[in-house]
């Protein structure tokens, strides 16, 4: 009885804190919800991406035409944002030194940036084949850019990247729950963002990889519909509603 008891306030004090969390800012919900994943959900580092998105080979075989229309994208690069110019609680890992990290973004929190899908037709329609990616952008580190240690702070998804320019000069990689990655153009990784990571290009030059974060599909039947609940709420945060406002890239007209 008294196990019982135990697990019945436990149940309403969790429920209790998803509930203010919600009221103080919906994309916080989030977090408690990530640490049920963490308790029913291992896995390593990286994943096998034709096990676990085995759609992945498209952006594979049609790495060429997205690098094509990423690199028109390029001439306007003064124009795309900071990671943390457009999501300011990024700034801890975005803007410790002067050099630019900038993000190039398709799709954020299930919203498509038009103007932004616009200039990269070709990419856009590969992009929405997949239903699957809550999130999608170019993700461009100038030369000598070094992401700082970090989590991600929800399981629900899995990160995927396609290298698109990737330097010879000097490596480019992640290290992801202790282990390296270097990034291989027209070759995907995906990898679980909640372990500790980190980012390092040594090049002189620019690397930019395709970022997506992709649903998590194998996982018991309830945890995803509690996945794609909690998404939900994400898309009413206001916070991530005006993250999503700034970015819009514009188009400059020679």
């Amino acid at each position: 009885m008294i196990i019982l008891q135990i697990v019945l306030w436990t149940v309403v004090a969790f429920a209790g804190l998803v509930l203010l969390l919600y009221l103080i800012e919906p994309s916080l919900v989030a977090l408690p919800i990530s640490l049920i994943f963490k308790a029913f959900l291992k896995n390593p580092p990286y994943l096998d991406a034709d096990r676990e998105f085995p759609k992945h080979r498209l952006f594979e075989e049609n790495w060429e035409t997205i690098r094509e229309e990423l690199e028109i994208v390029l001439r306007n690069s003064q124009n795309i944002p900071k990671f943390h110019e457009m999501d300011s609680i990024q700034k801890y890992i975005s803007d410790k030194d002067e050099t630019p990290w900038r993000v190039f973004v398709f799709k954020a929190y299930d919203n498509w940036m038009e103007q932004n899908c616009e200039q990269a037709p070709k990419t856009t329609e590969i992009l929405k084949q997949f239903p699957e990616i809550t999130s999608a952008m170019f993700s461009i580190l100038e030369g000598k850019k070094h992401i700082p240690p970090h989590y991600g702070f929800y399981k629900g998804v899995l990160r995927y990247h396609l290298g698109l320019i990737v330097p010879d000069d000097n490596p480019c990689y992640i290290i992801n729950g202790g282990q390296k990655y270097n990034w291989k153009e027209g070759k995907g990784v995906l990898f679980d963002d909640t372990f500790r990571h980190e980012v390092w290009n040594e090049s002189e030059h620019t690397r930019v990889v395709l970022f997506c974060d992709v649903y998590r599909e194998r996982m018991p039947w309830l945890l995803r519909v509690l996945n794609r609940w909690v998404y939900q709420m994400r898309v009413k945060s206001k916070r991530l509603k005006k993250a999503v406002a700034k970015a819009e890239v514009p188009v400059t007209i020679d």
